[in-house]
């Protein structure tokens, strides 16, 4: 497996070649300045040791030669990895055996990073292609910078991404549009179970209210159903952007214009994200059509 920076090009052709197969590009941007965060805001991503953008690029390396263990992943996105789905023995988080397992999925993959990056205030999110056979993907990652170095905070693929989109001024609004990206980029293409992990939990059980055994198995919700729920929600979009974003007077909420194409025309949506106050991450709170 080798790992490919793209050198940055320019326009709609430069975004064909650099993402054939998929359905949209990334925007062109430098590298981002904004200094919001996905989790807990912590150590600033520049103070020492490599760049970010090298030690992704050596993360990715290891992922696609199946040299990276639970250990590279942050202990908060450690339970925010998709337990598999077994019929009738559901579990709320998944183990070290099964975080091993998801991660060899991406065993033999090249990742291919894009110019764009942008910064949060403790870490850098990055996206690019995952190439595995022949099989191509989009891919989100974004690393966070503990005490012993970065490590993944948060790691999919999809068929689907948004296109041009551009991260806020504000730095909050930046964190809080990473999340509804990684939501909307697996919704559209991607392991729905794990868009699971960034939705509120009351929302979650709003959905999908659980069965005994899901109760007695951790769940607040149960997943069959939530799947069917998100799945419906895919509908025949391929793209989306992000026209319009604001945050709430206490930047603790954030709601955001989704725009998804399909057959030509556009179908506007609201999200809205909210900060979950135990954990400091951003989780999406509600998905519907926009009113007229």
């Amino acid at each position: 497996m080798r790992l490919t920076t793209i050198r940055p090009l320019a326009g709609a052709a430069a975004c064909l070649l650099l993402l054939a197969a998929l359905a949209g590009c990334d925007n062109r941007k430098a590298p981002g300045t904004a200094s919001g965060t996905g989790g807990p805001v912590g150590l600033q991503p520049d103070g020492g040791g490599p760049p970010p953008r090298q030690q992704a690029e050596a993360f990715l390396k290891d992922l696609g030669d199946g040299k990276v263990g639970p250990e590279r992943l942050t202990a908060g996105f450690r339970k925010q990895v998709p337990p598999p789905a077994v019929e009738g023995t559901p579990r709320a988080e998944a183990t070290e055996a099964d975080i091993r397992e998801w991660l060899a999925r991406f065993r033999d993959t090249r990742f291919v990073l894009l110019p764009e990056e942008v910064r949060l205030a403790n870490g850098v999110v990055f996206r690019g292609r995952a190439e595995k056979a022949d099989r191509r993907e989009a891919f989100t990652l974004r690393m966070v910078k503990e005490l012993d170095g970065y490590k993944c905070d948060w790691l999919h693929r999809s068929e689907r991404f948004g296109m041009e989109i551009k991260p806020p001024a504000d730095a909050e609004l930046t964190a809080a549009q990473d999340t509804v990206r990684n939501f909307l980029d697996i919704l559209l293409g991607g392991d729905l179970r794990q868009a699971h992990a960034l939705m509120a939990p009351e929302w979650k059980r709003k959905l999908a209210p659980p069965y005994p055994s899901d109760e007695k198995a951790g769940l607040t919700y149960n997943p069959g159903f939530l799947t069917g729920a998100t799945k419906a929600w895919k509908r025949d979009y391929t793209g989306y952007t992000l026209p319009k974003a604001a945050l709430g007077p206490d930047k603790m909420t954030a709601t955001f214009t989704a725009e998804f194409q399909a057959g030509g025309q556009t179908v506007p949506y609201t999200v809205t994200a909210a900060r979950d106050p135990a954990t400091g991450r951003w989780l999406i709170q509600d998905f519907e059509p926009a009113r007229s």
